[in-house]
């Protein structure tokens, strides 16, 4: 652990790392929102503008470990420098060329910027902050990912609406070029080992057919169908690829990532229930989608439904951090969860009266957002101060990795039991509470989770 010399270096660290990663969770995922104006001006088909919107997302969650595990042996500051620079090659692809082919490249590059800089930032905060400064660093990341992907869609909707949605990519460009002057006085700490001759590329390319094979399979099975022969074929080469996996890295000297991360409960606890909480992220699809087809509201007013869960959040993701020395990170991980399944089981009642619900919807997101805010700093705070300090990068992949995919895969399995619903003929309503159920059951299952791994004692 190396401490910064000054005040201002620290802040500079923060604000950097929180502009970096304004980067991906801002800028790169408003195009969920701008989808129509990028068909317009490419002139492209909707499938096209709908994998362009997809491809940054598989792209990181694909290589967020790989990223991670890269920058723990070749130094986390250069690889944060990478992540930059590629982020403003990706974002001039997206603006300078009138070629849908070079603006889906532009969406790759992104993919690999914001693979780099979800891992390699919480390993650049562990470097070079330790005990309250660590957990007050990480609740400032925390804001930068949950208050960035919160405000995407309403910055995207003024931008594309007064500016025109380039300029989405033009202020990225911006923000990136200020990220790395900020960050252009801090060095790498940790130990650089030339392991180049013994890099596990076996293990590499394996874990990317696994990780590839799954992505697919919960991002488009829902939608091709559970059974189909593509979501099948992806299954089988998941399921061979996890054997060979452990197979492989098991009589590794140098293994692609050390198995033996997985023997600590505690990390395994908080990526287990940090991916079962973010299947959340269905619900507040959901939550648009009945607003829109039962409420009748706009997008930009079912949008608005959603900003007292981001408010929430935001504020109380500093009271999680304190929590910690108060009550321990395993209180706060099953307290925040408890208060989130509140909130989506009061959004379930939707055989209430419009006026009535939308009061209520309120109510509920309030208590959605709080109990995830408390959980945010408890559960990246435990994944990183459980693991070792040579393995954070790839540790800090693992769990954002898990963000990723379980956000991908609520959004999957919650729409799916709604329209599975709605097909046997029951109507928007009920559907719809079926919906928020089932992402009840996830968040209960992250408690239990959180209640039997991680350990009373903290670290």
């Amino acid at each position: 652990m190396t401490a910064l010399s000054s005040k201002r270096k620290q802040r500079s660290l923060i604000i950097g790392v929180m502009l970096s990663i304004l980067t991906y969770w801002l800028f790169a995922q408003a195009l969920l929102n701008i989808g129509p104006q990028i068909q317009s001006t490419y002139h492209a088909s909707l499938n096209i503008v709908n994998i362009s919107v997809s491809l940054t997302s598989f792209v990181t969650g694909v290589l967020m470990v790989v990223a991670g595990n890269v920058a723990d042996k070749l130094g986390r500051v250069k690889m944060v420098y990478l992540a930059l620079i590629l982020n403003v090659i990706g974002s001039l692809l997206l603006v300078l060329t009138g070629y849908i082919s070079l603006f889906l490249l532009g969406r790759v590059i992104q993919g690999f910027s914001a693979a780099i800089i979800m891992s390699t930032t919480i390993a650049l905060f562990n470097d070079y902050f330790d005990g309250e400064a660590r957990k007050k660093a990480l609740s400032y990341w925390s804001i930068g990912a949950f208050g960035g992907t919160g405000f995407a869609s309403t910055f995207a909707g003024l931008i594309s609406t007064y500016l025109g949605w380039q300029y989405i990519f033009i202020l990225s460009i911006v923000i990136s070029i200020v990220a790395f002057w900020l960050l252009k006085d801090i060095s790498d700490t940790q130990r650089q080992r030339d392991t180049r001759a013994h890099f596990d590329l076996v293990g590499l390319v394996i874990f990317i057919a696994m990780i590839a094979s799954v992505s697919f399979v919960i991002t488009q099975g829902y939608k091709m169908g559970w059974t189909h022969p593509y979501s099948l074929a992806c299954l089988l080469i998941f399921i061979v690829s996890v054997g060979l996996f452990i197979f492989v890295e098991q009589r590794r000297a140098e293994p692609f990532i050390n198995l033996r991360l997985f023997k600590n409960k505690a990390f395994v606890g908080a990526v287990i229930a940090n991916t079962l909480l973010n299947t959340c992220v269905g619900v507040i699809a959901l939550i648009n989608i009945f607003a829109q087809g039962s409420l009748k509201l706009n997008s930009f007013q079912a949008g608005l439904l959603t900003l007292p869960y981001v408010i929430a959040l935001l504020i109380v993701v500093r009271v999680g951090e304190k929590g910690i020395n108060r009550f321990g990170s395993k209180v706060m991980m099953v307290g925040g969860p408890t208060l989130s399944a509140i909130g989506i089981a009061l959004l379930s009642m939707t055989f209430l009266n419009s006026s009535s619900y939308l009061v209520l919807v309120i109510i509920a997101s309030v208590l959605f957002g709080t109990g995830t805010g408390l959980f945010a700093t408890p559960a990246l705070n435990t994944a990183v101060s459980t693991t070792p300090q040579d393995k954070v990068g790839v540790a800090s992949g693992i769990f954002k990795m898990g963000s990723t995919l379980g956000g991908a895969f609520g959004i999957a399995i919650i729409t799916s039991v709604y329209e599975g619903v709605l097909s046997t003929g029951k109507s928007v309503t009920q559907a719809a509470s079926y919906g928020f159920l089932t992402g009840v059951l996830m968040v209960v299952i992250a408690i239990i989770v959180g209640g039997c791994l991680l350990p009373r004692k903290e670290n």
